[in-house]
């Protein structure tokens, strides 16, 4: 067995000598263009999100409007979340193409690693904030749905109501986690492996 193992290490030494070998001024570009890509896609993809909701606000406008929509509080509360949601995407998307430029524009391994942070935290402070807007959407539409159409809800009581609202809105938060988990928690594994890498190069 010990024979076999020396083998094995002196075959893959052979091999390890056959692989080229980079410097540290050779691997930093490639890191900075890999991350650099990264941030870029992650930009992409909030601004599709971005139009992805402008149209789901468009076409659901319609469609729901309805006796349940007759209420002027559900209505001015819709106009209100709008607003704010689509402020809230837009900063978001500035800030995610001002990660992209800085990015671009390094000259150091040690701003490149800052601005990687710097990306994680934006991304993961997008992602909790949308889930909370999410939530406070979803608990007061319902909430003023209830109040202002009693004979709908008349012959069905207030726990259960609130009991099917915590698991649908438990439902619907896991699934909007895993989206954004698929969409931009990759990316942003990937950007973190990009790091690891640089501060290797600085040891």
């Amino acid at each position: 067995m010990s024979d076999e193992l020396e083998l094995l290490k002196k075959d893959w030494q052979k091999h390890d000598k056959e692989l080229p070998k980079y410097t540290a001024s050779e691997i930093y570009p490639m890191l900075l263009k890999k991350s650099s890509s990264i941030v870029k896609w992650i930009f992409i993809i909030s601004v599709v999100e971005f139009a992805f909701w402008n149209l789901v606000t468009l076409f659901l406008g319609p469609v729901v409007d309805g006796d349940i929509k007759s209420s002027k509080a559900l209505e001015n509360f819709e106009k209100y979340f709008l607003f704010v949601h689509i402020t809230f995407l837009m900063v978001f998307i500035i800030l995610f193409y001002q990660n992209f430029r800085k990015i671009s524009a390094v000259d150091s391994a040690k701003k490149l690693m800052k601005n990687i942070l710097k990306t994680r935290k934006t991304v993961t402070y997008y992602i909790y904030s949308s889930l909370i807007l999410l939530l406070i959407a979803a608990v007061v539409t319902i909430e003023l749905v209830i109040l202002n159409n009693p004979e709908i809800f008349e012959n069905v009581s207030k726990t259960s109501i609130y009991l099917v609202m915590i698991i649908i809105g438990l439902a619907t938060l896991s699934l909007f986690w895993f989206i954004y988990r698929l969409l931009y928690g990759r990316l942003m594994n990937k950007l973190i492996i990009n790091y690891k890498e640089l501060s290797e190069l600085n040891q």
